[in-house]
C-alpha cells in the first residue's frame, strides 16, 4: 500500500520522469499515518513540509476574534500546504486532520535543493504548483459568493462528498452560515 501511494503521488503529477528524479523525489517522501484532530500545519509557524493526502480528510482555519473560520478542506489525492511554507515564510492557516489519515509528508526543503540540478524535478513540482495556483483561483472565485445558498449549492455539485465527510459545524463555518440554517437546507 506505501509503495502504491507513493506511485498515485507521483504519477499524477508526471507520466514519465526518469529513474533519477523519481529515485530523488521518492527520497523526499515520507508516509505517516497520523490520527484525527492532529496539527499538520500551524498559523504562524514555518513549515518544512508539503503533503499529499493518500486517506482521510483535513481541513484549515484560521482565527477570527477568537473564533474559528474554516477556510477549505482536503480529501484523497489532494495536495496540503502552503507556498509561503514553500519560501520558507510563516504560514497564515492551520491545517488539522478530520479524519484518522495518511498522509505522504514530502520534504521540501529537500525537492528545492534538488530542483536547482534536476529540471525534470522542476517541472514535477511546477505542475503540483499549477494545480495548487488553480485552487486558490477557484476559492477565491467561490470566496467572492456572497450569498451562502450559491456557495452551497457550488459544493454540492462539484464536492458532494465533502457534504457527507465535514462536521455541520466546520462546513457552516465554511459556508458563513449558521449550524442551524445549513441544517434546515440539508433536510430539504
Amino acid at each position: 500500500m506505501h509503495h502504491s501511494a507513493t506511485e498515485v503521488f507521483i504519477s499524477k503529477y508526471s507520466n514519465r520522469l526518469s529513474e533519477v528524479p523519481r529515485d530523488l523525489i521518492m527520497q523526499a517522501l515520507q508516509i505517516t499515518e497520523l490520527r484525527k484532530k492532529h496539527v499538520l500545519i500551524k498559523t504562524g509557524e514555518r513549515h518544512p513540509y508539503a503533503y499529499f493526502m493518500v486517506r482521510g480528510a483535513a481541513r484549515s482555519y484560521y482565527l477570527k476574534d477568537g473564533i474559528e473560520v474554516n477556510t477549505w478542506f482536503a480529501l484523497e489525492h489532494d495536495i496540503i500546504g502552503s507556498l509561503l511554507n514553500f519560501r520558507n515564510l510563516p504560514a497564515r492557516e492551520t491545517v488539522e486532520l478530520m479524519e484518522d489519515s495518511t498522509v505522504l509528508a514530502i520534504d521540501m526543503v529537500l525537492i528545492r535543493k534538488h530542483m536547482q540540478s534536476n529540471q525534470e524535478i522542476t517541472n514535477f513540482i511546477l505542475a503540483i504548483v499549477e494545480e495548487y495556483a488553480l485552487f486558490l483561483e477557484e476559492k477565491a472565485f467561490y470566496l467572492q459568493m456572497t450569498d451562502s445558498m450559491e456557495k452551497y449549492r457550488i459544493l454540492l455539485e462539484t464536492a458532494p462528498e465533502l457534504l457527507q465527510r465535514v462536521p455541520l459545524t466546520y462546513l457552516s463555518s465554511f459556508l458563513g452560515m449558521s449550524r442551524e440554517t445549513l441544517s434546515r437546507i440539508r433536510a430539504k
